[in-house]
C-alpha cells in the first residue's frame, strides 16, 4: 500500500528530454493531483450545502483534472492535457458568472487567479498572458454590470451557502499556497541540479585544460625537434657543398640549403609562439628576408620594404608561402640587380576580397633570366601556388612583379 501511494504521489517519469521539461512535468502532475483532490472535496461539499448547478460545473472540472492527471501519469506528457484543463478551468470560472443568477460568485476571482498562476508556471508565459487578459476582461465586464447584485447576494447568504463559501475560499488559498510552494521547491531543485552540473563541467574543464597544456608542451617539443633536425640537414648540405668544385652544383646546394632554412625558421617561430596553430606573419617575413639577404653576401645594400596587415596564418599556408618567398628573394639577389644603387625588394601581404589573401612581390631590378622555361625555381613557385589553390600573375617589365592570390587553408 505504501509503495502504491509513493508511486502515485512521487512517480518517476522516464522520458524527460531536459531539466526544464522534467520540472514542468513533475509540477504539472503534482498540481493536477492536488487540484483533483481539492476540487473533488469541493464538489462533494457543494452538492451537500450549495446549489446543484454550481456543484455540477465543479464536478465537470474535477473529472477533467482527474483525466488529465491520469494521462500525465501514464504517458509522461503534460503540455496538451494541462492546456485542455486550463481552458476548461477558465470556462468553468466564467460561465457561472453570466448563466447562474442569484448565486454568489465572490470567489470566482480566486479560481481565475489559480488558473493564471498554473498557466504561467506549467504551460508558459504566452498562455499565462492569454489567460490573464481573458479573465481580466470577463471579470471587468461582470463587475461593471452585476457588482451591485452580487453584493446583495453576499449579504443574504444562507448558512449552508456561507459554509460552502468558506470551504471554497480555504481550498482556493490552499491551492495558491501549494502552487507557490511547489514553484519554490522546483526552483531550489533547479539550482541544486545547476550547481551539480557546474561542478561536473568544472571538473571536465580542469581535465581538458590539463590535457591542452600537456599537448601544448608536446607540440612545442615537436616543433623544437623538427627545427633541430632541419638545422642538422642544413649543416650536412653545407658540409657536402664544400667538397664540390663545380660552381653550378655549389649554387644548387646553396639554394637547397636556403629552402631548408626557410622551413626551419617556421618551426622555430612556432616553438617560440604562444599559439602553436598560427604564425605571426610580419615578424616571420622580416626575419626570412633579412636572413636571405645576409646569407648571399652580395656586397651591396638591399633595402627591404614589408607591408603586412595579416596578423597570423596557419601552418598549412605558411610553408608554401615561405618557400615561394625564398625562391623569389633568392632570384632577385642572384639575377635582378645590375645597378647596385637603390636596390629594393618589396613584399606586400594583404587581405583581399574578404577571406582571400594577396601576396605581391616586386623588386627594383630587371631579372637577367626572367621566367626562363624549364627553370626549377619558377616551376617550384607554380607548384606551390597550386598547393595553395591560388592563382599567380607575373609581370617582368618595366619591373618584376609577382601577384599570388589564395584563400588561407585551415589547419586540421
Amino acid at each position: 500500500m505504501l509503495k502504491l501511494l509513493q508511486s502515485v504521489f512521487f512517480p518517476k517519469f522516464a522520458n524527460e528530454t531536459n531539466f526544464e521539461d522534467e520540472t514542468r512535468l513533475t509540477l504539472a502532475y503534482r498540481m493536477s493531483l492536488f487540484l483533483a483532490v481539492a476540487i473533488g472535496i469541493l464538489s462533494v461539499i457543494l452538492f451537500i450545502y450549495f446549489h446543484i448547478e454550481v456543484a455540477f460545473i465543479t464536478l465537470i472540472a474535477f473529472f477533467t483534472v482527474l483525466v488529465a492527471t491520469i494521462y500525465i501519469y501514464r504517458t509522461g506528457k503534460f503540455r496538451t492535457p494541462t492546456i485542455i484543463f486550463n481552458l476548461i478551468g477558465a470556462i468553468s470560472c466564467t460561465i457561472p458568472l453570466f448563466l447562474l443568477e442569484n448565486q454568489p460568485h465572490f470567489l470566482n476571482g480566486l479560481w481565475m487567479t489559480i488558473n493564471i498562476l498554473f498557466a504561467f508556471i506549467v504551460i508558459g508565459s504566452k498562455w499565462g498572458i492569454g489567460f490573464t487578459i481573458f479573465h481580466a476582461i470577463t471579470q471587468s465586464i461582470y463587475y461593471y454590470y452585476y457588482l451591485d447584485d452580487q453584493m446583495e447576494i453576499m449579504r443574504n447568504l444562507t448558512h449552508e451557502q456561507l459554509i460552502a463559501t468558506v470551504v471554497n475560499g480555504a481550498i482556493c488559498f490552499l491551492i495558491i499556497g501549494y502552487l507557490g510552494w511547489e514553484n519554490i521547491r522546483t526552483n531550489e531543485l533547479g539550482r541544486k541540479k545547476l550547481n551539480e552540473a557546474q561542478d561536473v563541467l568544472q571538473v571536465q574543464y580542469n581535465i581538458i585544460s590539463k590535457q591542452n597544456e600537456e599537448k601544448t608542451v608536446m607540440l612545442k617539443e615537436i616543433h623544437h625537434r623538427v627545427k633541430n633536425n632541419l638545422q642538422i640537414i642544413t649543416s650536412l648540405l653545407r658540409l657536402q657543398s664544400r667538397e664540390l668544385e663545380n660552381p653550378e652544383a655549389i649554387a644548387k646546394f646553396k639554394d637547397a640549403t636556403h629552402r631548408v632554412i626557410a622551413m626551419s625558421m617556421i618551426h622555430e617561430k612556432m616553438y617560440q609562439s604562444d599559439h602553436l596553430s598560427t604564425l605571426h606573419l610580419r615578424e616571420y617575413l622580416h626575419d626570412l628576408s633579412s636572413d636571405l639577404v645576409s646569407s648571399y653576401q652580395s656586397g651591396y645594400h638591399v633595402n627591404l620594404k614589408i607591408d603586412c596587415d595579416i596578423d597570423s596564418i596557419g601552418l598549412r599556408s605558411i610553408v608554401p608561402i615561405a618557400l615561394i618567398l625564398n625562391e623569389l628573394i633568392s632570384n632577385s639577389l642572384k639575377y635582378a640587380f645590375d645597378d647596385y644603387d637603390n636596390c629594393l625588394i618589396s613584399i606586400s601581404f594583404m587581405h583581399y576580397q574578404g577571406k582571400k589573401c594577396k601576396l605581391i612581390y616586386k623588386d627594383s631590378g630587371t631579372w637577367k633570366a626572367p621566367s626562363r622555361q624549364g627553370s626549377f625555381g619558377l616551376d617550384l613557385i607554380e607548384s606551390l601556388t597550386d598547393q595553395l589553390e591560388g592563382t599567380m600573375d607575373l609581370k617582368t617589365y618595366p619591373e618584376t612583379i609577382f601577384e599570388i592570390t589564395f584563400s588561407p587553408q585551415e589547419d586540421h
